[in-house]
């Protein structure tokens, strides 16, 4: 079951980053085709409306992966993302900024999508206006991608931005050379764009994403940096000797406990929580099974706790659930040992109080 849970987990994971690399391709793709339309081009013996279903077709299918890409993130549940941030930009809890350009390029991707559907009942020069916005639409979602991808540095990620920065550069210079010589403030525009978008996005690539430390300063959560770094440091990794550090044993902790539906009746319960006193402590308990009533029969269960900054994190399995108490077994992989018990209490919204014990069980300093 438990291996099964974390299979799971990885398709998920895998699920949103090709979902983001097949939209980030089909927008290009929606967008040669925009210029071929407006160009009034057509391969040889093809009727012009072949390409106008296959731009229309073409784009529907690249909200529908955005919509997966989205979705996909969001269930995961590793990162902060709610579903409001995929509309409403700039107030996310993880890199507000980088995710906040994708839920403008898909704000506007309905908007033209949208618009291009009742085309019929609107004026031809709004729905022109508000189609020009597709090349604003392609140039956010390309930093969007850079900017929060976690394949960024890979060689082939890398790769299809270049392709993809081409084409549409290419299809770009192609309508600007077929308007010769009539210069209109939306060409004047284009060539702008065609010149300072390439330019701009290959400088910032390698002066942010490309460089080492690009996680904190585009806004990751210190915590999820923490668990990223403790989860990746593995159980066969040498890590030198933590400091000593002195745990309380008992203290008040408080924080918020989420849902989320996996799949059938299996459901994953995410209790965030921080301790009251020093020294601080953050705590994150993360019960998956199957829900029963307003309960879960917990299939797994595992418990990170993570003490200041420079202190090994101590990381275990639940070892009993009860009502509203969690009991663990913990070990920050140098030899010391803590038994922890919860206590808590949730509220109707989601908050969560209670208190803690801990009784150290194995301890090197005693050694």
């Amino acid at each position: 079951m438990i291996g099964a849970t974390v299979s799971a987990s990885k398709a998920v994971w895998y699920l949103t980053r090709g979902a983001g690399a097949v939209a980030l391709v089909l927008l290009t793709a929606t967008t040669v085709l925009g210029v071929t339309n407006s160009v009034r081009w057509s391969p040889h013996r093809t009727p012009r409306f072949v390409l106008q279903h296959l731009h229309r077709n073409v784009s529907l299918l690249s909200v529908a992966f955005i919509a997966v890409h989205i979705a996909t993130a969001v269930i995961d549940g590793f990162a902060p993302i709610r579903w409001l941030d995929a509309v409403i930009p700039f107030r996310s809890a993880y890199r507000p900024f980088w995710l906040g350009l994708g839920a403008v390029a898909f704000d506007v991707l309905i908007a033209v999508a949208l618009t291009s559907l009742i085309r019929a009942r609107m004026g031809y020069r709004t729905w022109r206006a508000i189609h020009w916005t597709a090349y604003l639409c392609w140039s956010v979602a390309i930093f969007h991608g850079m900017g929060v991808g976690s394949d960024t540095k890979q060689p082939w990620m890398l790769a299809l931005v270049a392709a993809s920065v081409a084409a549409v550069g290419a299809a770009t210079l192609w309508r600007l050379i077929a308007g010769w010589p009539a210069w209109t403030p939306g060409r004047v525009v284009m060539l702008g764009g065609l010149v300072t978008v390439p330019a701009v996005l290959g400088l910032w690539a390698f002066a942010g994403p490309l460089q080492p430390g690009w996680a904190p300063r585009a806004g990751t959560p210190a915590s999820l940096l923490r668990a990223v770094a403790t989860a990746s440091s593995g159980p066969t990794t040498t890590v030198p000797a933590a400091p000593p550090l002195v745990l309380p044993s008992e203290g008040t902790v408080q924080g918020t406990t989420k849902l989320r539906r996996l799949s059938g009746e299996q459901v994953r319960v995410v209790i965030s929580l921080s301790s009251m006193g020093t020294p601080k402590l953050d705590i994150r308990v993360v019960l998956e099974g199957q829900q029963l009533g307003e309960g879960v029969s917990m299939s797994s269960g595992s418990v990170t706790l993570t003490p200041p900054q420079g202190a090994a994190a101590y990381r275990g399995n639940v070892t009993g659930l009860s009502g509203g108490s969690v009991a663990a077994s913990l070990s920050d992989g140098h030899g010391d040992e803590i038994q922890l018990l919860l206590g808590l209490q949730i509220d109707s919204v989601g908050g969560t109080s209670g208190r803690l014990a801990m009784q150290t069980i194995a301890s090197t300093q005693a050694a």
